[in-house]
């Protein structure tokens, strides 16, 4: 025993539930746009900055290592040369911080 006020409840209800399912669903693919770009930035640029950051690491880690077996398996000419460039280096800077 349905009535007119009723049915328009219903239909109203239903009007409201699409329109709520509607919402639902652009907001789905929002997040699903905003996920499958993140991706995107992690592989591409953001990949490519990480494995150039590594490169370097290494880089720095081997020179590192062979210029302190140098210095101390160099001998005194070695030292010397450290020396010089370190007091160069020293003068630099005081020169950096005064003027």
């Amino acid at each position: 025993m349905s009535t007119s006020a009723d049915r328009t409840y219903e239909e109203q209800n239903d009007a409201s539930l699409n329109k709520l399912f509607d919402k639902v669903k652009a907001l789905r693919g929002v997040t699903t746009d905003i996920y499958n770009d993140a991706e995107s930035q992690t592989q591409g640029l953001l990949g490519d900055a990480s494995e150039g950051f590594d490169n370097f690491a290494a880089r720095l880690s081997n020179t590192s290592s062979r210029f302190t077996r140098q210095v101390v398996n160099g001998g005194r000419g070695s030292r010397m040369i450290l020396y010089i460039v370190g007091g160069f280096v020293g003068i630099l800077v005081l020169y950096r911080i005064l003027f």
